[in-house]
Protein backbone atom coordinates (compact mmCIF):
# COMPACT_ATOMS: atom_id res chain seq x y z
CA UNK A 1 0.00 0.00 0.00
CA UNK A 2 1.17 3.54 -0.72
CA UNK A 3 -0.29 6.79 0.61
CA UNK A 4 0.00 9.95 -1.48
CA UNK A 5 0.61 13.06 0.63
CA UNK A 6 -0.32 16.28 -1.15
CA UNK A 7 1.82 19.04 0.34
CA UNK A 8 -0.30 22.19 0.63
CA UNK A 9 2.29 24.14 2.59
CA UNK A 10 3.75 27.24 0.99
CA UNK A 11 6.97 26.48 2.88
CA UNK A 12 7.54 22.89 1.77
CA UNK A 13 9.63 22.01 4.84
CA UNK A 14 6.54 22.25 7.05
CA UNK A 15 5.47 18.85 5.70
CA UNK A 16 8.21 16.94 7.52
CA UNK A 17 6.23 16.10 10.68
CA UNK A 18 3.41 14.64 8.61
CA UNK A 19 5.82 12.61 6.48
CA UNK A 20 7.48 11.15 9.58
CA UNK A 21 4.13 10.23 11.13
CA UNK A 22 2.65 8.52 8.06
CA UNK A 23 5.90 6.66 7.28
CA UNK A 24 5.46 4.75 10.55
CA UNK A 25 2.46 2.96 9.03
CA UNK A 26 2.73 3.10 5.23
CA UNK A 27 4.91 3.64 2.21
CA UNK A 28 4.41 7.16 0.94
CA UNK A 29 4.73 9.41 -2.06
CA UNK A 30 4.79 13.20 -1.66
CA UNK A 31 3.71 15.72 -4.28
CA UNK A 32 3.36 19.49 -4.06
CA UNK A 33 -0.10 20.98 -4.51
CA UNK A 34 1.12 22.99 -7.50
CA UNK A 35 2.01 19.76 -9.32
CA UNK A 36 -1.67 18.77 -9.41
CA UNK A 37 -3.05 19.80 -12.78
CA UNK A 38 -6.37 19.57 -14.63
CA UNK A 39 -7.32 15.93 -15.05
CA UNK A 40 -4.53 14.71 -12.75
CA UNK A 41 -4.82 10.95 -12.22
CA UNK A 42 -3.45 8.96 -9.31
CA UNK A 43 -0.83 6.30 -9.93
CA UNK A 44 -2.16 2.75 -9.73
CA UNK A 45 -0.21 1.93 -6.57
CA UNK A 46 -1.77 4.80 -4.58
CA UNK A 47 -4.36 3.43 -2.18
CA UNK A 48 -5.09 6.55 -0.10
CA UNK A 49 -4.51 10.32 -0.14
CA UNK A 50 -3.72 12.81 2.62
CA UNK A 51 -4.17 16.56 2.14
CA UNK A 52 -1.78 18.43 4.42
CA UNK A 53 -2.29 21.64 6.31
CA UNK A 54 -1.10 24.99 4.99
CA UNK A 55 -0.29 28.56 5.96
CA UNK A 56 -2.95 29.56 3.41
CA UNK A 57 -6.31 30.84 4.68
CA UNK A 58 -9.45 29.10 3.43
CA UNK A 59 -11.44 32.35 3.84
CA UNK A 60 -9.26 34.21 1.32
CA UNK A 61 -10.30 33.65 -2.29
CA UNK A 62 -6.82 34.41 -3.61
CA UNK A 63 -5.40 31.67 -1.40
CA UNK A 64 -8.07 29.10 -2.28
CA UNK A 65 -7.48 29.74 -6.00
CA UNK A 66 -4.00 28.25 -5.64
CA UNK A 67 -5.61 24.91 -4.74
CA UNK A 68 -8.35 24.63 -7.38
CA UNK A 69 -6.86 21.50 -8.93
CA UNK A 70 -6.53 19.83 -5.51
CA UNK A 71 -10.18 20.67 -4.82
CA UNK A 72 -11.21 19.17 -8.17
CA UNK A 73 -9.26 15.99 -7.40
CA UNK A 74 -11.01 15.80 -4.03
CA UNK A 75 -14.42 15.86 -5.71
CA UNK A 76 -13.42 13.02 -8.08
CA UNK A 77 -11.60 10.75 -5.67
CA UNK A 78 -13.07 7.38 -4.66
CA UNK A 79 -10.28 5.96 -2.45
CA UNK A 80 -9.79 6.87 1.23
CA UNK A 81 -8.79 10.50 1.75
CA UNK A 82 -7.85 12.37 4.92
CA UNK A 83 -7.78 16.17 4.98
CA UNK A 84 -5.78 17.74 7.82
CA UNK A 85 -6.40 21.32 9.06
CA UNK A 86 -6.37 23.42 5.85
CA UNK A 87 -6.69 20.17 3.87
CA UNK A 88 -9.83 19.37 5.86
CA UNK A 89 -11.25 22.84 5.22
CA UNK A 90 -10.42 22.60 1.50
CA UNK A 91 -12.09 19.19 1.21
CA UNK A 92 -15.23 20.40 2.96
CA UNK A 93 -15.40 23.57 0.86
CA UNK A 94 -14.91 21.57 -2.34
CA UNK A 95 -17.83 19.33 -1.39
CA UNK A 96 -20.15 22.27 -0.71
CA UNK A 97 -19.70 23.14 2.98
CA UNK A 98 -19.16 26.70 4.22
CA UNK A 99 -16.12 28.07 6.05
CA UNK A 100 -15.46 31.05 8.30
CA UNK A 101 -12.81 32.74 10.44
CA UNK A 102 -12.65 32.00 14.16
CA UNK A 103 -13.21 34.94 16.47
CA UNK A 104 -10.14 33.79 18.40
CA UNK A 105 -7.50 31.74 16.54
CA UNK A 106 -6.21 28.53 18.10
CA UNK A 107 -2.44 28.77 18.00
CA UNK A 108 0.07 26.01 18.76
CA UNK A 109 -1.68 24.25 21.62
CA UNK A 110 -3.30 20.98 22.60
CA UNK A 111 -7.09 21.11 22.65
CA UNK A 112 -9.55 18.63 24.15
CA UNK A 113 -11.44 17.20 21.17
CA UNK A 114 -14.70 15.40 21.95
CA UNK A 115 -15.51 12.31 19.92
CA UNK A 116 -19.19 12.45 18.97
CA UNK A 117 -19.29 9.34 16.83
CA UNK A 118 -16.86 6.49 17.11
CA UNK A 119 -15.89 4.93 13.77
CA UNK A 120 -12.79 3.56 12.04
CA UNK A 121 -10.95 6.89 12.28
CA UNK A 122 -11.35 6.91 16.06
CA UNK A 123 -10.82 3.21 16.64
CA UNK A 124 -9.51 2.63 20.17
CA UNK A 125 -11.42 5.62 21.59
CA UNK A 126 -14.99 5.90 22.86
CA UNK A 127 -17.91 8.11 21.87
CA UNK A 128 -18.09 10.96 24.35
CA UNK A 129 -14.38 10.73 25.15
CA UNK A 130 -12.24 13.86 24.94
CA UNK A 131 -8.67 13.44 23.70
CA UNK A 132 -5.77 15.91 23.53
CA UNK A 133 -4.87 16.87 19.97
CA UNK A 134 -2.61 19.54 18.49
CA UNK A 135 -4.26 22.62 16.98
CA UNK A 136 -3.10 25.63 14.97
CA UNK A 137 -5.74 27.33 12.84
CA UNK A 138 -7.51 30.62 12.22
CA UNK A 139 -10.48 29.27 10.24
CA UNK A 140 -13.09 26.53 10.54
CA UNK A 141 -15.86 24.63 8.78
CA UNK A 142 -19.41 25.67 9.67
CA UNK A 143 -21.38 22.89 11.34
CA UNK A 144 -24.77 23.86 9.92
CA UNK A 145 -23.42 23.56 6.36
CA UNK A 146 -22.29 19.93 6.68
CA UNK A 147 -25.55 18.27 5.54
CA UNK A 148 -25.57 20.00 2.15
CA UNK A 149 -22.01 18.71 1.59
CA UNK A 150 -23.11 15.17 2.55
CA UNK A 151 -20.78 15.26 5.55
CA UNK A 152 -21.36 13.86 9.03
CA UNK A 153 -19.90 15.42 12.19
CA UNK A 154 -17.56 13.08 14.10
CA UNK A 155 -15.96 15.40 16.68
CA UNK A 156 -16.00 18.94 18.08
CA UNK A 157 -14.13 20.96 20.72
CA UNK A 158 -14.63 24.04 22.90
CA UNK A 159 -12.83 26.18 20.31
CA UNK A 160 -14.18 24.67 17.08
CA UNK A 161 -17.61 23.30 16.22
CA UNK A 162 -16.25 20.95 13.54
CA UNK A 163 -13.15 18.96 14.48
CA UNK A 164 -13.74 15.86 12.36
CA UNK A 165 -16.09 14.80 9.57
CA UNK A 166 -16.80 11.85 7.31
CA UNK A 167 -18.56 11.80 3.95
CA UNK A 168 -21.86 9.89 4.06
CA UNK A 169 -21.00 7.73 1.03
CA UNK A 170 -17.33 8.02 0.07
CA UNK A 171 -14.36 7.18 2.36
CA UNK A 172 -13.48 10.86 2.78
CA UNK A 173 -12.43 12.15 6.21
CA UNK A 174 -11.44 15.57 7.48
CA UNK A 175 -9.79 16.55 10.76
CA UNK A 176 -9.24 20.12 11.94
CA UNK A 177 -6.49 19.10 14.36
CA UNK A 178 -2.90 18.20 13.43
CA UNK A 179 -2.87 14.48 14.16
CA UNK A 180 0.78 14.27 13.12
CA UNK A 181 1.92 16.54 15.97
CA UNK A 182 2.36 15.06 19.41
CA UNK A 183 4.88 17.42 21.07
CA UNK A 184 4.35 21.14 21.83
CA UNK A 185 6.68 23.05 24.18
CA UNK A 186 7.42 20.11 26.46
CA UNK A 187 3.85 18.76 26.46
CA UNK A 188 3.30 15.42 24.74
CA UNK A 189 0.12 13.59 23.68
CA UNK A 190 0.17 10.73 21.18
CA UNK A 191 -3.56 10.29 20.50
CA UNK A 192 -3.14 11.93 17.10
CA UNK A 193 -0.66 9.29 16.00
CA UNK A 194 -3.35 6.70 16.74
CA UNK A 195 -5.68 8.58 14.38
CA UNK A 196 -3.01 8.48 11.63
CA UNK A 197 -2.53 4.75 12.20
CA UNK A 198 -6.29 4.18 12.11
CA UNK A 199 -6.56 5.94 8.75
CA UNK A 200 -3.67 3.96 7.29
CA UNK A 201 -5.13 0.69 8.59
CA UNK A 202 -8.29 1.29 6.54
CA UNK A 203 -6.40 0.73 3.32
CA UNK A 204 -3.84 -2.01 4.07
Amino acid sequence: MKVLIINNYLDSKEINELIDAVKMFSDIEVISHDQISTGYELNGDIRAVILSGSEARIVRAQHVAKFNHVANLTRRIEIPLLGICFGHQLMCLALGAEVGALGKPVVDKFEFVRIIERNDLFKGFKAGQSISLAEWHHDYVKKNSLPKANLRLLADSPSCEVEAVKHEVKPLYGIQFHAERFHIRGEEHTEGIQVIENFCSMVR
